[in-house]
């Protein structure tokens, strides 16, 4: 799964996830696919990556339409299930901070769990 983030502010849009097993709708937050997360970080390359946690890795990307983000991408082997990954979604689509990123986004394609 992944977790996009970004520090510009976005237009609230609902939606619902068609490609994942996850069904989730929270205003503002987009479901990307496994491939747009692969564009935005030339296949995750090693030079877009920008940080490493117990969780996986954090990766700069850049979107289709030139948003900067940072995505995060849990690891092969990550103990954090669907319903946790889902728990997480929904919390950070509520916290907002001036010193924080806001979520914009993840992705649930292909058994990868993933957030700009």
């Amino acid at each position: 799964m992944i977790i996009l983030f970004s520090t510009k502010p976005t237009l609230s849009a609902g939606f619902e996830d068609k490609t994942s097993t996850i069904s989730i709708k929270i205003d503002g937050v987009k479901d990307f696919t496994y491939e747009e997360m692969k564009l935005a970080t030339n296949n995750f390359n090693v030079s877009t990556q920008v940080g490493q946690g117990g969780y996986g890795k954090v990766y700069k990307g850049i979107l289709a339409d030139g948003t900067v983000v940072a995505i995060k991408r849990a690891q092969e082997g990550s103990l954090q299930g669907e319903k946790e990954f889902l728990t997480e979604i929904e919390l950070l689509s509520r916290v907002h901070h001036r010193n924080l990123v806001s979520l914009i986004g993840y992705c649930d394609d292909e058994g990868e769990q993933v957030h700009p």
